[in-house]
């Protein structure tokens, strides 16, 4: 099994669970819900960088991740891209998603205009520790309900400092979901 299916496994279990996340700035209060898709693979593990690889580009973004998870999509044909370069630094923290989501306590509002060198859409940034790499995680809308977010981009921390000008809030609750079961885990909670 190659890093690359490990990846999709280990998405796969989050496919399972939500996070409900409670934060507050100067006394006002947000809430809202962060749940996954097989389809958020995709722009997480960079795949929408290769365009020179036609079993990436061309189909359901929903069936490639099928396909990545019984090896029919492996890292030796990914790193045959010219661009694999520009994603490669996405994969190892990708293997440590969930435990960075189930420590994460950085949270920030994210205003694209503050980094207008960026095209990352997003309402969230999360900071922390993926792998052992320090990561970040950006969190936008899914469908057209604020309080529902998905997984928009993630990668490592390098040159750019993307929580520079971004409000910071303090994380107040975090409740983890399993969605089969029903059963909620109370991760932090400073509420009480």
């Amino acid at each position: 099994m190659d890093i690359l299916q490990k990846c999709a496994l280990t998405f796969q279990t989050l496919l399972a669970y939500e996070y409900h996340f409670v934060i507050g700035r100067k006394g006002q209060l947000r809430e809202f819900c962060l749940n996954f898709d097989k389809a958020d693979f995709h722009h997480l593990a960079g795949l929408h960088k290769l365009k020179d690889i036609v079993q990436i580009q061309q189909g359901m973004r929903e069936k490639i991740f099928d396909k990545i998870l019984i090896g029919g999509i492996t890292l030796a044909l990914i790193e045959k891209s010219v661009y694999y370069k520009q994603m490669n630094g996405r994969i190892l923290p990708l293997i440590d998603l969930e435990k960075m989501l189930d420590d994460n306590k950085m949270i920030f509002r994210y205003n694209e205009k503050v980094h207008k060198f960026s095209l990352i859409k997003a309402d969230y940034l999360l900071e922390g520790q993926a792998n052992s790499i320090p990561s970040f995680l950006f969190l936008g809308k899914r469908k057209d309900n604020e309080r529902e977010q998905m997984c928009r981009t993630f990668f490592r921390i390098e040159d750019k400092d993307y929580t520079e000008g971004q409000p910071r809030y303090t994380l107040l609750k975090k409740e983890k979901k399993h969605l089969p079961s029903g059963a909620v885990t109370v991760q932090y909670n400073r509420l009480l």
